[in-house]
């Protein structure tokens, strides 16, 4: 019972907890935190959701690789994630304005191809850990005492931006970051001792 205590109070606790041991607390903090842009995380938890991804995109890639689908998607990494990256536009929706012409939403650029149902499922993949992974890397700049207005750089600057955001995530907390622990959807303030009589551990 206790174990399990612990267990929910490092998956709920607000702060960069140390998980460098705890790859399925990294996991689900992923999923449970994934709508929180406030708070922060250590980079042991950014780390092994990093590590966690590759192990499932890689197993996404072999069956790309089965099904000879290279010529429709590859692989892609930034501090985001990796994830799979469309290589066409795949036609998701249209809508006929009249029997001459008619208006479509894609996912992805080159070549309008439909998508099959594998395309479909890796794409669903793909756009629910979006948020997740955002919020995530924001979480990680908040720990250096960042704001999470730096991703920016990855859309405007490219490489260069790819390798400032990297040196920020993978370099060590400030204290100064705690200050990024509060807003109405921050969730808990403060880690609370374990119910073993320890405490939980973070990253200051």
């Amino acid at each position: 019972m206790g174990d399990s205590v612990s267990f929910r109070s490092r998956v709920t606790v607000q702060g960069p907890v140390d998980v460098s041991a705890r790859p399925d607390v990294a996991w689900v903090r992923f999923w449970t935190q994934g709508w929180r842009f406030h708070g922060r995380a250590s980079r042991s938890e950014f780390f092994w959701v990093i590590a966690l991804q590759a192990v499932v995109v890689l197993a996404v890639w072999w069956l790309v690789v089965q099904l000879g689908m290279t010529a429709r998607w590859t692989v892609y990494a930034d501090p985001f994630g990796i994830v799979p990256s469309p290589q066409v536009g795949f036609h998701l929706f249209e809508i006929h304005r009249d029997r001459y012409s008619a208006a479509w939403w894609g996912y992805g650029t080159g070549r309008d191809t439909w998508p099959d149902s594998w395309d479909v499922a890796i794409i669903v993949g793909v756009l629910v850990t979006a948020i997740p992974r955002w919020s995530l890397l924001v979480r990680r700049l908040h720990d250096r005492d960042h704001t999470g207005t730096w991703i920016l750089l990855l859309v405007f600057t490219g490489p260069i931006g790819w390798l400032v955001v990297t040196g920020m995530v993978v370099s060590r907390a400030r204290a100064r970051g705690a200050r990024s622990d509060r807003g109405v959807f921050a969730g808990r303030r403060e880690p609370e001792a374990a119910p073993d009589g320890g405490a939980l551990t973070t990253i200051r």
